[in-house]
């Protein structure tokens, strides 16, 4: 296990208000690909009762329908300038978030840019400080650029505002702060972090049961995030629950388990950072509980534990590679086509990890983009995202920009999860499988 990586997760929690909010991480082998916050972003409003399937035939529809429109477009010659940002510091650095959207940016390029535009990148590497988020947000918007991508910027608190102010809309997979999940001008592509309540409590619910315990790490932020949404959405859902609170610093995973057991309770959920699930799994496997346990939105600890972590529940919003299998077609498709232009762009061992969040945010940004028919400025950007409607997903559900599908998180596509329990797949690994039809829309059972 990669230490640096566990230490970057753990920091990002305290930024996200929730553990590994944005998707997944790999199965089998433990590389990282859980990232916060995530993930793909919602379907239409039908999506909880339509099939994995009948998403990607839809989308494909879409395209299809909109193909004549775009074709009419011609940008050639044109220069769309972007600004990308991520955080590459000595102390914090995830260049997975850069190099799964340059490998997007040159896919889109190569096969004619946006209606034959040339996407133009001007990369500012950030520290993960509020200082250096503000300097490269000064740099940027005195380069003139279009839009702004963050592939993570866990500072962003310090910098939305030059953004909005600037009247450069600010696009990113997943929100990396508080204050842009509720911007204008910010467009956050993937599922809202509140939508990570949702799948224990449905999968529970599911269950038949009605009294749990939550365990959480005991973070300002994560207790935060226990009061304001886990708590109605448990309570919608017509089910109890134990309060278990660890010291991050210390945490006596024995004696947390210990506490569930002993409060009788019918199924356990970590809302953990990775190594925190890590703990927690591992103390239930060595406690003999044998009631449901929903490891929150890891999945580190599945190519940890092996065996151990056999039977938990987790969650994501985008598919995988490692995934693929239980993927529609079409989204299998460009999962292959994703894992060979990582590996010819050098980039094999971010193919499992954070990568797929800014290559599938880029190219569903590509499919907003390409339906702008005059000059492409930043005021058509941020009208494009405004009136996108339902829109593709790339690796998941469809989005919904423009339309507030979480409404307490405006500038979020999307509210869509997908539950997995992990097992042995018919291939003998030890992985995620997918539970019931795939997406589903995490508001409609939020109670909110």
């Amino acid at each position: 296990m990669n230490s640096r990586l566990l230490r970057l997760l753990a920091l990002l929690f305290a930024f996200s208000l929730i553990a590994a909010a944005c998707a997944d991480d790999s199965d089998d082998d433990g590389a990282a690909d859980d990232a916060p916050a995530a993930t793909a972003a919602d379907d239409s409003d039908d999506m909880a009762d339509d099939s994995g399937d009948d998403m990607a035939d839809d989308s494909a529809d879409d395209m299809a329908d909109d193909s004549d429109d775009m074709a009419a477009i011609d940008r050639t010659g044109e220069v769309i300038k972007v600004g990308y940002v991520n955080n590459e510091g000595a102390a914090f650095a995830l260049p997975e978030f850069r190099t799964g959207g340059e490998v997007a940016i040159a896919a889109i390029n190569e096969s004619g840019g946006i209606n034959g535009a040339m996407i133009e990148t001007v990369v500012c590497l950030s520290d993960g400080t509020p200082e250096s988020a503000i300097n490269c947000a000064n740099e940027l918007i005195e380069a003139d650029v279009v839009l702004a991508y963050m592939g993570i910027e866990v500072a962003s608190d310090a910098a939305i505002g030059l953004w909005v102010d600037a009247g450069i809309p600010y696009v990113s997979s997943n929100s990396w702060g508080n204050i842009e999940r509720n911007s204008p001008g910010a467009f956050l592509l993937h599922t809202a972090s509140a939508a990570y309540a949702v799948g224990p409590a449905k999968t529970f619910s599911d269950l038949g049961l009605s009294h749990i315990a939550v365990i959480l790490e005991g973070t300002p932020s994560g207790i935060a995030f226990i009061d304001s949404i886990v708590a109605p959405v448990l309570a919608h859902n017509e089910i109890e629950f134990e309060r278990i609170i660890v010291d991050p610093a210390a945490p006596d995973w024995t004696a947390a388990i210990a506490a569930a057991q002993a409060a009788g309770v019918e199924g356990i959920w970590g809302q953990l950072t990775e190594p925190g699930c890590i703990g927690m799994v591992s103390a239930v496997a060595a406690s003999g509980y044998t009631d449901p346990v929903f490891a929150g939105s890891c999945s580190f600890y599945i190519g940890i534990l092996g065996e151990l972590a056999i039977g938990t529940y987790t969650q994501g919003d985008v598919y995988f590679p490692s995934v693929k299998q239980f993927a529609p077609p079409e989204i299998a498709d460009r999962l292959t086509q994703y894992e060979a232009e990582m590996a010819a762009a050098g980039y094999e061992d971010h193919i499992e990890g954070f990568a797929v969040a800014p290559y599938s945010a880029w190219r569903e940004l590509e499919f907003i983009l390409e339906k702008i028919e005059g000059p492409i400025t930043s005021a058509s950007v941020i009208d494009a995202f405004n009136n996108a409607g339902v829109t593709p997903g790339w690796f998941g559900a469809d989005l919904r920009c423009g339309m507030a599908p979480w409404p307490s998180e405006t500038s979020h596509c999307g509210s869509s999860i997908a539950i997995w329990q992990i097992g042995v797949r018919d291939d003998g690994s030890i992985g995620r499988i997918l539970v019931g039809d795939g997406f589903f829309d995490a508001f409609e059972y939020s109670g909110f």
